[in-house]
């Protein structure tokens, strides 16, 4: 089976709808990504089937089109070599999307790729522990999507203050996510969230486990979070 077809079957499989022009831009940016891999640690996944399962189908899952309106403003924070959101933004062009990583390299990959892909995102080098008391990025968001960046607890700090009231906060978690979500519950009470909805999906072919956790933000985050960079991390809430 070729790449493509590959990607619109399993896409196909988990009722996400794709246009062939979709397909063609995802393979693409994993092309781009692939080559500029060679210069520049992005990912340790290299074989392109494993690529369109692992990283473009897991990061589309990760975004339900019920939560998708023209001019919505997402951030993708930790987002590396561009997960999710690069493949998001193919996926859903109506949606403003910030991507947010510490790494300057990966960002000026990521600038480079979206260029050549004719996508337009916007990108930001900082970490989340600054972002979130930035006034200009500070509860600012209607969607933060966070892959593979830390635990639930950890990683409720870094989001939440950046999510506006009433807005979402997901992650995507393997088979025991729900350790992590009982971890985080103090957390979650304490920087303004509560669990909306786990949405649990198996990948085809790679039959990877996932749980994609959706957080409401009910109540403004509280002034003293996130606490200064590293905190989140060493001493989670």
């Amino acid at each position: 089976m070729g790449e493509k077809n590959v990607l619109i079957s399993t896409l196909n499989q988990l009722n996400i709808q794709i246009k062939d022009e979709q397909a063609d831009a995802l393979l693409s940016f994993m092309d781009i990504l692939l080559e500029a891999n060679k210069h520049i640690n992005l990912t340790s996944i290299t074989e392109p089937e494993d690529f369109i399962l692992k990283h473009i189908v897991d990061s589309l899952i990760m975004l339900s089109r019920d939560y998708v309106k023209e001019g919505i403003k997402v951030l993708d924070l930790g987002t590396g070599g561009g997960f999710p959101g690069i493949p998001l933004k193919i996926l859903y062009p109506e949606i403003q999307i910030t991507l947010v990583d510490s790494v300057g390299k990966k960002l000026k990959f990521i600038d480079d790729a979206a260029r050549n892909l004719g996508i337009k995102v916007e990108l930001v080098h900082e970490r989340a522990e600054n972002l979130g008391k930035n006034k200009k990025y500070r509860e600012k968001y209607d969607i933060v999507i966070s892959r593979a960046v830390a635990n639930m607890q950890t990683l409720s700090e870094l989001c939440l203050p950046l999510v506006k009231v009433d807005g979402l906060m997901i992650a995507s978690k393997g088979p025991k996510y729900n350790e992590e979500l009982d971890a985080a519950k103090n957390a979650m009470k304490i920087l303004g969230g509560q669990v909306k909805s786990i949405e649990d999906c198996t990948i085809p072919i790679a039959e990877l486990e996932r749980h994609v956790i959706v957080i409401q933000k009910t109540n403004a985050t509280p002034a003293a979070y996130p606490r200064k960079p590293g905190m989140p991390n060493k001493n989670p809430l």
